[in-house]
């Protein structure tokens, strides 16, 4: 059949001969087919032929089949933009630079909408279109730029996200800063956040979930005396992101210092019914200080907690930082305990 021939069964009352005409189109890949079926598309009720018409443009390989799929993400329809950033991600490589064209013409949506296909390709030459996405004037087109970076763990870009990071940014591009530069793993890039947010205390709940994420990744002992001393002041809803920390930062070997008196809020944490995770986390952060009799002794007592998730992270912790003696405690526990999760770790 000619294409003339496949574009009227384009428009037959039947969708199963619609949909074969699509297939059919994009089976025969000629640049010529990629007009016809974008006409169908804007009048197309069906989503089965819909989606047959964006696997035929994925099968035509001409340049018209990407420069069509760009012009589509200016429709008003979510489904067609969404399958439209499908099609170019497919296209892979060879649609960058049309998308790089799009990045520099297109209005602020579209923009997006670029980088949000810039996110499914795994390919050089797209320094440049990043480049520009972080100085958009848009700040929803810098921080998907930023949010894309941060996946790639793109390095070339540390300082350029860094120098975005400032204290009186968007929220959300803070954040986005923030979570990229955790991504990218970079330990200099502390000192840019804290030359930020010098005083963790004073940031607001937002701000802080998202810097001691930060913290948790990068932060050293300096950071473990801060973060320590939030977890008194602040409320109950951030402890589990100040014990992560703590355990990231004390596990990477920057325990804290023999000044530090932060036991006696954590075995408060412990026995007052805190949810079991939290519990949990305080027990292993506990854990640091653990060549001090009392709190040792507190960690054996934890052994025979009625909260299984305390006695797991009294095992696990013992085990890590345990004593000479501590064999046959956890030998005579073993025989009372019936949680297997428990029973595993004390068998190991």
């Amino acid at each position: 059949m000619s294409l003339n021939e496949y574009a009227e069964k384009l428009h037959d009352a039947d969708e199963a001969e619609r949909i074969y005409a699509a297939e059919d189109i994009g089976y025969g890949n000629a640049p010529e087919g990629v007009a016809v079926l974008l006409d169908r598309l804007g009048k197309e009720p069906s989503r089965a032929v819909r989606d047959a018409i964006f696997q035929a443009l994925i099968r035509i390989d001409a340049d018209a089949a990407t420069e069509g799929s760009i012009g589509l993400l200016a429709s008003d329809d979510p489904q067609v933009r969404n399958q439209a950033v499908d099609v170019l991600r497919r296209k892979g490589a060879r649609s960058i630079p049309l998308l790089a064209a799009a990045m520099r013409d297109g209005d602020k949506d579209i923009r997006k909408l670029v980088l949000d296909v810039l996110s499914g390709i795994q390919a050089d030459g797209v320094g440049e279109t990043y480049a520009a996405a972080l100085s958009d004037a848009d700040v929803n087109v810098a921080i998907t730029a930023v949010e894309n970076l941060g996946r790639l763990r793109a390095r070339e870009f540390r300082n350029r996200i860094e120098d975005l990071l400032q204290a009186d940014a968007h929220p959300m591009l803070i954040g986005a800063c923030l979570e990229a530069l955790v991504g990218i793993g970079d330990e200099s890039s502390l000192g840019a956040i804290r030359r930020c947010f010098p005083d963790l205390a004073a940031l607001p709940d937002f701000l802080l979930a998202s810097c001691l994420k930060a913290m948790a990744a990068l932060g050293s002992a300096g950071e473990f005396a801060e973060v320590a001393s939030l977890l008194p002041v602040r409320g109950p809803h951030l402890r589990p992101a100040i014990l992560s920390a703590l355990l990231a930062i004390g596990s990477r070997g920057s325990p804290p210092g023999p000044g530090a008196d932060l036991p006696p809020a954590l075995r408060a944490m412990v026995d007052d019914g805190d949810p079991a995770l939290c519990r949990y986390r305080a027990v292993r952060v506990l854990g640091f200080w653990t060549a001090r009799d009392d709190v040792y002794e507190f960690l054996v007592s934890c052994l025979s907690s009625t909260e299984r998730m305390v006695r797991l992270g009294a095992v696990e912790t013992l085990r890590e930082n345990g004593r000479p003696d501590l064999k046959p405690v956890l030998a005579a526990r073993a025989r009372q305990e019936s949680d297997e999760e428990v029973l595993q770790a004390l068998s190991c």
